[in-house]
């Protein structure tokens, strides 16, 4: 396994583990009947998670060409 893909792979990891967290801060946001604080982590967690996805595919591309 080269370099790249390893850098792909963690950046995916690091998106599940952003799509983990909000899941888990809306279970709390709602458990805590509001709050939002938890809300605000949710948006932002999943926020993250899309632009690791977005950066993920970029990266990709980018780096199609090398070996």
């Amino acid at each position: 396994m080269n370099l790249r893909l390893v850098h792909a792979f963690l950046i995916l990891l690091s998106a599940m583990l952003a799509v983990f967290f909000g899941l888990w801060s809306l279970n709390l946001y709602v458990r805590e009947n509001g709050g939002g604080v938890y809300l605000f982590a949710a948006v932002v967690a999943f926020a993250t998670s899309f632009g690791l996805i977005v950066y993920d595919r970029w990266f990709l591309r980018k780096t199609r060409t090398l070996r």
